[in-house]
């Protein structure tokens, strides 16, 4: 095999519930984290004399594909050179996992491409290295993920589509998780099971980073008003911002909204 070619998709957290920081310098999180299809960024690794990643976002070691193939040549024991190419569709500092999916993809990728072996289990070891949401990617479909996000639990996914609204500004994790500190601690979890599906769903998502994206940016605030104006259900902050997704029982419904909210993408929970 000389080139692999792999979807990165985006995903959505529809209930993500923080917690105080802790010593360590991480807040704790519980978040249930839907892989999504209708967004997703197309990662190809092909083999090269020395190692390259380009990307339109970041090139090079600034990219976390690259980190991980620093983490999984260490796992390996030998080099892995590659040429990696990320064709870019999920926005940046939007909140929707486009560089940890990429880096995922690039874990991915480098096993088949090189024949290492390595099962799903090592690879999500060896992405835990890189960050905190590729073990997730990794794994893919819904998954509760606890502690930084890294231990994963599967989940049914529930029925669900949504539109996906990026405003012109991104936002940064630790910025949004300062304003977090600063704010009054958000209310317990009630420990409910997640719903199968709308409207009982739109009641039911959460994102504890909502109140602090808004402190940051106010304009937010207008933007998910003009979607319930659209019709959703249910408006959520995606991660720690800037895009939002509004919440509809099917995907004809959000796709019959998704002009009219200025929308980059109508998705749908991946199989």
């Amino acid at each position: 095999m000389d080139r692999v070619s792999l979807p990165a998709p985006a995903k959505l957290n529809l209930r993500l519930l923080v917690g105080p920081l802790g010593t360590d310098g991480y807040h704790p999180v519980r978040s249930l984290m839907v892989a999504l299809d209708g967004l997703e960024d197309t990662v190809t690794l092909a083999r090269a004399q020395t190692r390259s990643v380009r990307c339109a976002e970041a090139d090079g070691p600034d990219n976390l594909a690259w980190r991980a193939l620093d983490a999984l040549e260490r796992r390996a024991g030998r080099p892995l050179p590659c040429a990696v190419t990320i064709d870019k569709r999920i926005p940046a500092r939007a909140g929707l996992g486009g560089g940890s999916s990429d880096a995922a993809a690039t874990l991915v990728g480098a096993n088949r491409l090189f024949g290492l072996g390595l099962g799903a289990a090592a690879l999500e070891a060896v992405g835990a290295e890189v960050g905190s949401d590729v073990p997730f990617f990794v794994r893919g479909g819904a998954q509760w993920a606890d502690g930084r996000g890294e231990r994963l639990a599967h989940a049914p996914s529930p029925t669900f589509a949504a539109v996906v609204v990026v405003p012109p500004f991104g936002l940064a994790t630790p910025d949004v998780y300062g304003a977090f500190d600063r704010l009054p601690p958000p209310a317990p979890d009630d420990g409910t099971p997640p719903p199968a599906a709308m409207p009982a769903l739109a009641g039911w998502v959460r994102n504890d980073l909502w109140p602090a994206a808004l402190a940051l940016r106010p304009e937010l605030g207008e933007r998910a008003r003009l979607l319930r104006e659209q019709g959703a259900a249910a408006v959520l902050l995606c991660g720690s911002g800037s895009a939002l997704a509004g919440l509809f029982a099917t995907h004809e419904e959000a796709e019959s909204r998704a002009a009219a909210s200025g929308a980059v993408a109508v998705v749908t929970p991946r199989a």
